[in-house]
């Protein structure tokens, strides 16, 4: 059984422990600086509490790392496990910068070892059943796509998510970048972007919606949306120039991820599609230790990683860029 790491013991850490456990992975410790935090985690995920990032990464039985943390720290503790020979598996955004996740990619690279990103919304089976739908032509040529994901938050002010230099980009990077990637899959990588981020309603200082649009190398345009303040929402509609695909989650069962399908629904010009049910999560883990072992390559690796995570950062720039009255054509009154 594949030993791994876990570095981080966060909101999403249980979720990520519990999908190793069911791709069959052995978690061997884990380590978060909160020396409370990692302990009670530890007991009772049934690993050992390690005293250091250090400490966890060279155990003895340990082969990959999963890396749970504030985008923030993913370069920084990828490079590390590289340099130890350890393969990567990083939580999605690969990185907080486009530079970062280069470094990455070049360290594990020179290193010989794995490093995967965790795109895993690609990985639903309607979402798969989709992009099938898209390459036999029963849409004919998708024009346009119009995604959103939208999770409401507490952003205590200690909090990395409700700071906006640790967390640019708010709602898009943190979840609609998961609709870039499954577009991305779909439709080809964005060729050109823009955006526009908000401020609205959030008690923090950060930007609480966002759209990036996209033109994707098939020629198709597409929106995609999020919100920090509205209700939990996640759907994908593609319009071709023959039907129109409409895919809805009962974002209800988040973040019990293995239940998404379950609360999917997808539908060609109205009429239901049916779709085999996946488990993303513990199906990219698995994937994962077969890499390890040298029995694949990750779907979604260091080149993903980065197009998703440049999309929603050039996005940012050019909102950041152009002036306000350039971006916003004033309304005839």
């Amino acid at each position: 059984m594949t030993g791994v790491a876990l570095i981080g013991t966060g909101r999403w850490a249980s979720q990520i422990a519990d999908a190793a456990g069911r791709a069959g992975l052995r978690l061997v410790t884990c380590f978060s600086r909160d020396r409370e935090r990692r302990t009670a985690f530890a007991a009772r995920i049934g690993c050992e509490s390690a005293p250091s990032f250090e400490a966890a990464v060279e155990h003895p039985d340990v082969e990959g790392v999963l890396i749970v943390t504030p985008n923030d720290a993913h370069a920084e503790q990828a490079i590390a496990c590289a340099q130890r020979g350890r393969h990567v598996f990083v939580e999605k955004p690969i990185a907080d910068d486009v530079a970062s996740a280069k470094r990455m990619r070049d360290a594990c690279a020179r290193a010989g070892v794995t490093l995967a990103v965790g795109h895993a919304f690609r990985r639903l089976g309607a979402a798969r059943r989709a992009q099938q739908l898209v390459a036999d032509g029963a849409l004919g040529q998708v024009v346009l796509a119009e995604a959103n994901m939208s999770l409401p938050g507490s952003f205590p002010p200690a909090a990395w998510r409700a700071q906006r230099a640790r967390n640019p980009g708010g709602p898009l990077m943190q979840l609609g970048i998961h609709h870039i990637d499954t577009l991305s899959a779909w439709l080809g990588r964005p060729r050109a972007v823009a955006g526009e981020f908000g401020h609205v309603a959030a008690a923090a200082d950060i930007d609480d919606v966002g759209v990036a649009v996209l033109r994707f190398a098939c020629g198709a345009v597409g929106a995609v949306t999020g919100s920090y303040v509205s209700p939990k929402t996640c759907s994908i509609r593609l319009l071709g120039t023959e039907a129109v695909l409409d895919y809805r989650v009962d974002f209800s069962v988040w973040p019990q991820a293995e239940r998404m399908d379950a609360a999917s629904t997808l539908t060609v010009d109205g009429a239901a599609i049916d779709f085999d049910g996946r488990d993303m999560l513990a199906e990219e883990l698995e994937e994962f230790a077969r890499c390890i072992h040298g029995q694949a390559r990750p779907e979604t690796g260091a080149a993903e990683g980065i197009t998703a995570l440049g999309a929603v950062r050039d996005a940012l720039a050019l909102a950041a860029f152009a002036d306000e009255d350039v971006r916003w054509a004033r309304v005839s009154r």
